[in-house]
This record gives structure tokens, sequence and C-alpha cells, in this order.
């Protein structure tokens, strides 16, 4: 029997989610979208680890309740893990920026959930070794890495088992790899409406113990997207044994078999695909300019720049759509070329930049229905209530 650790990152803000298709992914309460997309889970049985950015926990607090007490009412099926306030570039944050965005992300999680583990998912696996390091000093149990999202000559020689990876000063942090090549197994389970190729890559993973990484919001993309990821789920092969982080034991491997020179420190994550034409840099120069003098902001400021430093506006302005074979509808429908569009978080981005250089702009959009703004609005408000009960650490 295969065990399976599958840690899912969802993501409200990724950047081929609208603002106006997640807000209506978390309209309708116990008949929402996502409420659906939960019970597929807890109707198959299927334990599985969600990593949600701070923000999309505000905005189901905020919006989507009854999803909130789904996941606490089972947690036999769903357990979390640690994720920032905002899914940012982390480097690109100076130490204060990351602490602050992590610690609310924290605060976040463990305010509205039940099973928290502390292990960190880092957003788009971009992690300095000053901030590996932080994460020490505050206890963190882990960190996760995908040795197959660096380059090459990096990836080789990441250990494909659990090490510990260097910080600065000889801190050190559990470093724990995700498995290759199965997230893009799950993904075309998806486009395909088949869960054979997933089952057998699971089953023919070399070790007995397979940790895979995904995004959750994949199944919101799709049309019939539901219907899709249910259908992967009821045709996971009875062989694979779903465990939580909790159910598993993970010792740090003393030698990487098949590994030249193993790496003993977290690798430095290409920041080629969100500056690919350097549209963004002038954006980049201003939150930069903010960051810097952060310590003096008040909180109704920092509020602001959270929203702001997600990596998705990057993302949406830089990187193409993209494009994929998919299943028509049923199992057994035609093939058809779709396009995943990007969003228009750029824009946003903007106006979210605006709203903190120009504070007084927060007037002319009061009434605004604009779900991005709706967003941004609910956000603010659940992070004054998240100070206003307990003390801050900034």
């Amino acid at each position: 029997m295969k065990v399976l650790v599958d840690v899912v990152n969802f993501n409200a803000d990724a950047s081929c989610l609208t603002a106006g298709a997640w807000m209506r992914a978390i309209s309708g309460g116990e008949d929402s979208p996502f409420v659906q997309w939960l019970d597929l889970y807890v109707r198959h049985d299927k334990r599985v680890v969600l990593g949600f950015p701070g923000s999309t926990v505000a905005d189901l607090a905020m919006h989507n309740p009854e999803a909130i007490s789904r996941i606490n009412a089972h947690p036999e099926v769903f357990e979390l893990i640690v994720r920032p306030f905002s899914h940012d570039i982390a480097l690109l944050r100076i130490g204060e920026g990351f602490a602050i965005n992590l610690e609310y992300g924290r605060r976040t999680i463990e305010r509205e959930f039940s099973v928290v583990r502390k292990y960190f998912l880092p957003p788009e696996f971009m992690l300095t070794n000053e901030q590996l390091a932080y994460l020490s000093r505050e206890k963190y149990d882990g960190v996760f890495i995908k040795p197959d999202r660096f380059a090459d000559e990096i990836a080789k020689r990441i250990p494909r088992t659990p090490y510990n990876a260097r910080g600065l000063f000889g801190a050190e942090l559990y470093c724990i790899p995700f498995a290759d090549k199965l997230t893009d197994a799950y993904l075309r389970a998806l486009h395909l409406f088949d869960a054979r190729e997933w089952s057998s890559a699971v089953e023919s993973f070399p070790s007995d113990l397979a940790l895979v990484w995904r995004d959750g919001e994949s199944s919101f993309l799709f049309p019939h997207g539901l219907e899709r990821e249910g259908f992967w789920l009821a045709g996971e092969r009875a062989s694979i044994c779903r465990r939580g982080l909790t159910d598993i034991h993970l010792p740090v491997s003393s030698n990487a078999k098949g590994v030249d020179e193993p790496v003993s420190y977290y690798p430095v994550h290409s920041f080629a695909a969100w500056m690919r034409e350097f549209r963004m840099l002038g954006f980049l120069s201003r939150i930069q300019r903010v960051e810097a003098g952060l310590r003096s902001l008040p909180l109704e400021m920092i509020y602001r720049w959270l929203q702001v430093i997600n990596s998705d506006i990057l993302s949406a302005v830089e990187k193409s759509s993209p494009v994929v074979q998919i299943r028509q509808e049923t199992p057994t429908g035609p093939m058809i070329e779709f396009e995943i569009r990007r969003s228009e978080r750029g824009l946003e981005g903007e106006e979210y930049l605006a709203l903190l250089e120009e504070p007084e702009r927060s007037q002319t959009i009061q009434t605004s229905t604009a779900p991005h703004i709706v967003k941004w609005r609910s956000r603010i408000e659940y992070l004054r209530r998240l100070d206003a009960a307990g003390d801050s650490r900034h």
C-alpha cells in the first residue's frame, strides 16, 4: 500500500482566478461552490492538508464562514498548515516585511481553524536563508520544497527525502521535499476526466511515502470543475492510503541516495517568470519604498501594504495565459483546446497601491461593488478585528 500526503495550495488570488469568480465561489453559505468542493473530500473520505494564505481565510471568515465550520467539523479529513497572509514573493521582502506577513497569516489561520500544524509552505517555493533562520527561531516544525521547480543544475542536487536545511549563522530547519511529476499527473486527471494515470503514478512512486503539492483552485478554472475533482477522487485506487502530516514519520535522511553533492540549504528560486519583461518594475519599486519604512507605519497602512505584495499581481501581467487540452463535459466527451486566461489582477494591484499611497482615495470606493474592492474592504476589516482581538506583533 502506498501512503500519500496531499498538500494543497489554495490561493484565492491566483492569477487565473478572477475576483468575481472567487466571490461567486464563496457565495451561498452551505450551498456555495467552495463548500461543495470541501464536501467532495468529506464524502469520499480523502484526507488532505490545506495551505490557505491568510487572505483566503479572511475571505472565508467574512463571506463564507460555513466553509470554516465544515473544515473544523471534520478533523479526520482536513489538516491546516501555516501560510503568510499575502501570497507574496518572499525574495523581495526585507526581514520585517516577511515577519509581519507571516505572523498575520499564522494568527489568522490559528484563529479560525482547530487543527493547524506548524509547517510552513512558502508561496512559489521562494524563501531566503535569512527567512529560514527566522522560521527556525520561531520554532516551526518544518518547511516544504519542490525540487522540480528549480533549475536543473540545482534540482538534481536537492534531496528527495527530508533533510535539515541550513539558514544563516548555523540555524537549521527540517525541509520536506515534494514528489516530482505527481502534480502533473493530478492536472491531467482533472483535464481528461481520468484518474488512472494519477493512481499509477502514485503506485509506482519509488518510496512507500509520496508527498504531493498542487494548486487547489485548479478545479475552479475549468468548466464542470467540481465534477472533474469528484471524478478524480472517486477514481483514486484503494491501494493509495491518504494520511496527514501528523500520521506519518519523516526521518531526516543521513545520505541522499543518487544525489551528487546534495544542497544543505534552501536554494534561491528563479524570479524570471514574474519579471519576464519588467513591466512591473516601477510597481515593485514603489512597494519597496513603502516597505523600507514599514516599522513606522500605522496598522491601517500595514493592512493596505499586505494587499499589494501578492505575487499574482505580477503573474497576471508577466505570464502568458496557459492553453491546455481538456476533455469536454464528460469522461467520454471530445477533446478541446482550452485557454485559462490571466485575470486583471495587474489593474487591481495598481488600485490597491493607489489606496496605500493616497489613503484619502478610500472614500471614493466605499460603495463600490467591484469584486476586488469588496474583497479589499473585507480583508482590511478582518485585519482590524484580528488586532482588536489580540496584541499585534508589530
